[in-house]
């Protein structure tokens, strides 16, 4: 080899070590992202029916959802060995059993809704099919004298069925006249003539007759009942007669009417195809052990039979605040309240200390505690993490009327709190909602836009105003009556608009707006963002947000060191003021999935990705 063939081989080398510094160097200093852990587990779970095994012995059988996957489960009462059958593949929704008269598990689910059956004795599961969409979201239903397991669903307030000695399944009607009636929910009832009664909601009240021997369907409930939003309920009496509630009134359930002034019969302890007694023992649940519990029917004596079932993980919903070091989470369904330490890599679960029953929507960190909202009622409770759980903490805040999602608190420039609310399922019209945390009392102002909800709103000190969004959609299965939504200024002091404004043309749904540092509000508008002077009441500049979806709420609560950090696609965000720029900070594919996220005044991004907790440090060098 010559000389120059060894320079030029020397040459070669030098480059490719840069190239390998420079990219370890690259690597280095992109922001690293780290899975923390999965804050709330739900460790019991109900448990639907118990059946024979066709081998002699009996499983008791549950629904298991999480945010990945769909099955049934089944535990032989004996020994506690645990049967999986997955059926995430229909769609993640909710899932009712029924013991069919042939000796199968049949189960309504998916999206759209299929029934299925499975045979515990040879494992084979199969897909009966789908008898009416759309079907995603249902309740339970309940065996009829027939044999014939019945459903009711949302959003098409389908009655559906399936003949649980052949299997087949037949769509029996549309129920629902009104479009704007779209629950069939959350469950029917079959007497012992035949006839199924159904609740319809959730606009206003209805309720259904529908005779399996002859097709006939009506709506039975008196127009006294029919005006207010929500739906009445019904329920199998120990007569073989159906029983219904409304407004605090209880009633016999007749093909063409209700009966008042009756002796209402209870529920007996076990529903037609839904037994949950086998063996001498009666079924409960799977405890927090991970034990199927019992009683035995002739002493009393409580059985527990352990069992391999590890729970089913809670998807994060919300990330809402930093406090005392910690970070601050709500889950999905239920509500459970969760913690992150930092110092101590430490995962607190305080279970459901909300009044909402699923999906806490924000928390704030105020002098007085944490605020907290939550789904349905549009609650809001005040927790202080200094203090023990109890009867007066967390304070329950006055109930707002005829609203159901409270969407994120604003402090405002009068040093009261504001958030914005999305109204009842069926209705339109949202309201702002104001909170003043020293005397304990909350006002609100409803559908001051009219015919749509209040998004989210942002502080303009320099005024004494706020800048809020608004969206023409309004509760669940309402129909919008608008076409484009607003962003409007309340004045704190005169408690009214003072202006309104559009500044993205089209927009339907303003998401969240955070005030820069520079006094400039920013908004999300699609997958589009814009800057607004609340001053001067005018838009000063629109741009593209560098993906499609943007994860809720939109964008982090407060700008971290002049930045406004966002999630999009499996993409981080940041807004630049300085320019009105925005650019991609990090990347990483469980962003894809993110739920809830905060970004602490040191540059770390904490988010939900289905059940899990992650974060990164977007300042790393």
């Amino acid at each position: 080899m010559n000389d120059s063939s060894r320079q030029g081989l020397t040459r070669i080398a030098v480059i490719l070590s840069l190239l390998v510094v420079i990219s370890m160097t690259a690597a280095s200093a992109a922001p690293q992202f780290e899975r923390i852990g999965i804050p709330c587990t739900i460790k019991e779970l109900h448990l639907q029916l118990v059946a024979p095994d066709g081998a002699g012995g009996y499983m008791a059988w549950g629904d298991y959802e999480d945010p990945d996957q769909r099955a049934i489960v089944g535990f032989d009462i004996e020994t506690g060995e645990m049967t999986w059958v997955d059926i995430t593949r229909f769609g993640m929704t909710h899932i009712a059993l029924c013991h069919g008269l042939d000796g199968r598990i049949y189960v309504y689910a998916g999206n759209p809704a299929h029934f299925l059956a499975y045979d515990m004795q040879t494992g084979d599961l199969e897909d009966l099919g789908v008898p009416a969409s759309p079907a995603n979201y249902l309740g339970h239903g309940m065996r009829g004298p027939d044999g014939k397991f019945y459903m009711g669903s949302y959003p098409g307030t389908h009655l559906v069925a399936v003949d649980t000695t052949t299997g087949e399944i037949e769509h029996l009607a549309k129920i629902a006249e009104d479009p704007r009636e779209n629950y069939l929910w959350p469950n029917v009832a079959i007497s012992d003539d035949g006839v199924v009664y159904g609740p319809v909601g959730l606009h206003h009240r209805e309720l259904w007759s529908y005779d399996t021997r002859t097709g006939e369907k009506r709506q039975i409930l008196p127009e006294e009942f029919t005006e207010d939003q929500g739906r009445p309920s019904v329920w199998y009496g120990e007569d073989g007669q159906v029983y219904g509630s409304v407004a605090g009134v209880k009633f016999l359930c007749q093909p063409d009417r209700i009966v008042r002034d009756v002796e209402v019969a209870p529920e007996p302890d076990e529903l037609p195809g839904l037994p949950r007694t086998a063996d001498g023992k009666r079924i409960h649940r799977i405890d927090e052990q991970g034990r199927l519990t019992m009683t035995d029917l002739e002493t009393g004596e409580a059985i527990y039979v352990q069992t391999e079932y590890d729970g089913q993980p809670q998807m994060i919903y919300s990330i809402g605040c930093l406090r005392d070091g910690k970070i601050w989470g709500g889950a999905l369904f239920p509500s459970n309240t969760w913690y992150y330490d930092p110092d101590a890599d430490e995962l607190v679960d305080l279970g459901v200390i909300v009044r909402g029953g699923c999906q806490i929507y924000d928390l704030l960190s105020v002098p007085q505690g944490i605020l907290m909202g939550s789904y349905t009622g549009a609650y809001i409770d005040l927790y202080d993490p200094q203090e023990e759980l109890s009867d007066t903490n967390p304070y329950h805040f006055a109930r707002v009327p005829m609203q159901e999602r409270p969407n994120q608190f604003e402090m405002g420039p009068d040093g009261r709190v504001y958030v914005g609310t999305i109204p009842v399922k069926g209705r339109l019209g949202g309201a702002l909602v104001r909170i003043d945390l020293d005397a304990r009392e909350i006002d609100s102002w409803a559908n001051i836009i009219e015919n749509q909800s209040i998004t989210y709103c942002a502080a303009i000190p320099e005024t004494g105003e706020l800048l809020c969004g608004s969206t023409i959609a309004g509760g669940s299965s309402a129909q919008p009556t608008e076409d484009e939504a607003y962003v409007f200024i309340w004045d704190c002091d005169a408690e009214q608009i003072v202006h309104t404004d559009q500044p993205v043309p089209g927009t339907r749904t303003y998401g969240r707006v955070i005030r820069a540092e520079t006094g400039t509000v920013y908004g999300i508008a699609g997958n589009q963002y814009f800057a607004y002077d609340p001053v001067a009441r005018e838009t000063v500049y629109i741009g593209d947000l560098p993906g499609e979806r943007v994860h809720f709420p939109g964008l982090s609560d407060d700008p971290v060191a002049g930045l406004i950090y966002g999630l999009v696609d499996d993409r981080v965000f940041a807004i630049d003021p300085a320019d009105h720029s925005v650019k991609v900070v990090a990347e990483h594919e469980s962003i894809s999935r993110a739920h809830g996220f905060h970004v602490t005044p040191e540059g770390v991004l904490y988010y939900g990705s289905g059940p899990d907790l992650w974060r990164c440090d977007l300042t790393a060098e």
